[in-house]
């Protein structure tokens, strides 16, 4: 079952709050009692968590509903406890301690969307248009992968009994659901998340899921809406990183990529008419205890030419991940608190190469609202 309502009759359960609209956005503003969130209009917002210092468990999560011109629409805080796990469609997607699910709406009203376990669901993740979401879990034995959404009932669509491995969610683009067979325990400082096992693609018809070819060598990171892969070519050579663009027939074409700037790499996703796609890399991880110098490049997939993006040390987003090309095609990205490069926060990248700084402080694009 699932209820929508107004937001105001519930917010000592919820704790969640709007406040004024407009201005620039600052960490220590404090909610007002009124909510104008309806106010934000019918462009499409980028949506920014801003999270306490020890993360959702430590303390309130104030979430920042951006214009790409860096104004902003209005705000949230929401409850300890509670992460704000993604934003897309019509909703912005809360998770709970519990178990439960819930979505804030444009217009200030909290929409409950029942269970996803008893406890904080791991790798949740949503369909572009919000209206279907799968999670995983793992009892150490059983590995199991969830979907559900509107008029869905909750289901499994795909296991695996392997002690050593586990299924788990990976993407939600719009070319479709993607799975990884992971090995588990695997630890070290590991900044992106590409996938570390064979991939499968979600049938969304049969409720199954199905290996996609080349992924057993090559660590996914995105399709194209033509089927396209982008992937990491696993190598011995340490000293050698490179991106592959694999066509549906198995055509490979490959793309170098500097260092030491992709020590660490990950983060290749396609623009919405996958002409261009991003890839982004890592300099001086756990050197010396320096902090990591972020840097993302913007690949041609028409010719595979490749340039540096025009801000120096940030990366898209791996919450948005495809999410961060918008549809005029400017790029959302984002510089984590504590790296080098500059301020940390999240920047919109025009198709020109102009940068607009749209928060500041410990902010995390987490998706986009389009309705």
């Amino acid at each position: 079952m699932r209820a929508r309502f107004p937001i105001w009759p519930v917010l000592a359960a919820l704790a969640l709050s709007a406040c004024g609209s407009g201005g620039s956005p600052s960490s220590g503003s404090t909610p007002s009692s009124s909510s104008s969130v309806s106010a934000a209009g019918s462009q499409p917002l980028i949506v920014v968590a801003e999270q306490a210092a020890g993360g959702f468990d430590s303390g309130a999560t104030t979430v920042h509903l951006m214009r790409r011109d860096g104004t902003e629409a209005d705000r949230l805080t929401i409850k300890q406890h509670s992460m704000v796990s993604r934003a897309a469609g019509s909703r912005i997607f809360v998770t709970g301690n519990d178990g439960s699910l819930k979505a804030v709406h444009r217009d200030g009203s909290v929409e409950s969307l029942g269970s996803v376990g008893t406890s904080q669901p791991q790798g949740f993740i949503v369909s572009p248009d919000g209206k279907r979401w799968m999670w995983q879990t793992n009892d150490g034995n059983t590995s199991r992968v969830y979907l559900a959404g509107d008029g869905l009932t909750s289901r499994a669509i795909a296991e695996s009994h392997e002690n050593a491995r586990a299924i788990t969610t990976y993407s939600w683009t719009a070319a479709g659901a993607f799975l990884v067979d992971t090995p588990v325990g695997i630890g070290g400082y590991i900044l992106f998340d590409t996938a570390l096992g064979p991939i499968q693609k979600v049938d969304l018809n049969s409720f199954t899921a199905r290996p996609v070819a080349h992924t057993d060598t090559c660590q996914f990171s995105d399709m194209a809406s033509d089927g396209t892969l982008a992937c990491f070519p696993r190598s011995a050579d340490r000293n050698s990183r490179s991106l592959s663009l694999i066509s549906p027939d198995g055509k490979a074409t490959t793309v170098q990529l500097a260092m030491p700037r992709f020590t660490q790499y990950g983060d290749a996703y396609f623009s919405r008419d996958g002409r261009q796609l991003t890839v982004a890399g890592a300099t001086s991880v756990g050197s010396q205890n320096q902090p990591e110098q972020f840097g993302t490049d913007i690949i041609t997939t028409a010719d595979a030419s490749i340039k540096r993006l025009a801000v120096d040390g940030v990366r898209p987003s791996e919450s948005m991940q495809a999410q961060t090309w918008l549809e005029d095609g400017s790029l959302v990205v984002w510089r984590p608190d504590g790296a080098a490069g500059g301020s940390s926060g999240v920047f919109v990248i025009s198709p020109t190469g102009q940068s607009k700084q749209i928060t500041t402080g410990r902010t995390m694009p987490i998706g986009i609202l389009v309705s």
